[in-house]
């Protein structure tokens, strides 16, 4: 599943802390899907410019982060060569980005989960001939399919939509003998075609091995999502046997009362509730 390459691995070097972020709903609001609360941006290259490292973990494309996120975080740092602390991990562990010391982005994929061509192709005809009213085909994606609701459509009535179409997928899925390749994951606004390993998790495995390359050894891994799946992410980091705080800014219950780490629900929701969050944990400095 993975290529196995050798990477040269950085001098050790100790941080106070880590930060993981998903971003929709977290960093981005999630109607505007756009950064409103530029807070968070703040607080961010403030880490980054720390020494902190960075990373977002988020089923969204890295074009979508790159402009969504990142182009206004550029905006505001004072040195690109701080982004060399920013991992971005998109499409649920399919890719991923960083930054060289001169702010050069290396940009890669995991080949071997991608959704086969033949079943993009065979839904995009589906959603442009039976569905283009209320939904759309996400182009950006490289691995994994994604149908996205449209902007102002009734949500209500996407979902009973998405109920249908849900079903026509996974008859593809079949079909085409990829059931056991294969999962399709609704969401609140989009529905997803993707490798049976990808996740939340299978991302953070990713990140963690960001660290070793970079040799960062963090005293705490903060993950803040708005997801009862973003939970995963900050299971896998202590599973690696880092000490982590996960913040929840969502509104949907976790799937346990209890946990191994440490859990912080916030009293606003979504990206209010990142903010929140942060200047808990880390006022900004003025």
């Amino acid at each position: 599943m993975e290529e196995n390459k050798p990477e040269h691995q950085e001098q050790e070097r100790t941080v106070e802390t880590a930060w993981v972020f998903d971003v929709d709903g977290v960093i981005s609001n999630p109607q505007e899907k756009k950064v409103t609360e530029s807070e968070i941006l703040d607080h961010i290259a403030q880490k980054l410019e720390a020494g902190e490292p960075v990373a977002f973990n988020t089923g969204r494309s890295i074009p979508w982060v790159l402009i969504r996120v990142i182009n206004p975080l550029l905006e505001i740092i004072s040195d690109k060569k701080y982004l060399a602390n920013l991992f971005t991990v998109g499409e649920k562990g399919g890719t991923w980005l960083t930054f060289k010391d001169d702010g050069t982005i290396e940009h890669s994929k995991n080949k071997s989960i991608s959704v086969p061509q033949s079943l993009q192709q065979q839904v995009e005809r589906i959603v442009e001939t039976e569905y283009a009213d209320s939904m759309f085909y996400d182009q950006s994606k490289e691995t994994m399919i994604s149908i996205e609701m449209k902007d102002g459509y009734d949500v209500k009535e996407y979902r009973k939509r998405q109920e249908v179409l849900s079903k026509i997928l996974q008859d593809l899925i079949e079909q085409e003998s990829l059931a056991e390749q294969l999962k399709i994951d609704p969401t609140t606004i989009a529905t997803d075609v993707q490798n049976m390993h990808v996740g939340k998790d299978f991302a953070a495995e990713r990140i963690s091995r960001w660290f070793e390359k970079k040799g960062i050894k963090p005293q705490k891994v903060f993950a803040v999502g708005d997801s009862p799946s973003d939970i995963a992410m900050a299971e896998k980091f202590h599973e690696k046997g880092y000490q982590v705080e996960f913040g929840y800014v969502g509104t949907n219950k976790l799937p346990k009362e209890n946990y191994s780490f440490a859990v912080t629900r916030t009293d606003n929701k979504f990206d209010k509730g990142a903010v929140e969050f942060l200047r808990r944990t880390s006022p900004v400095q003025g």
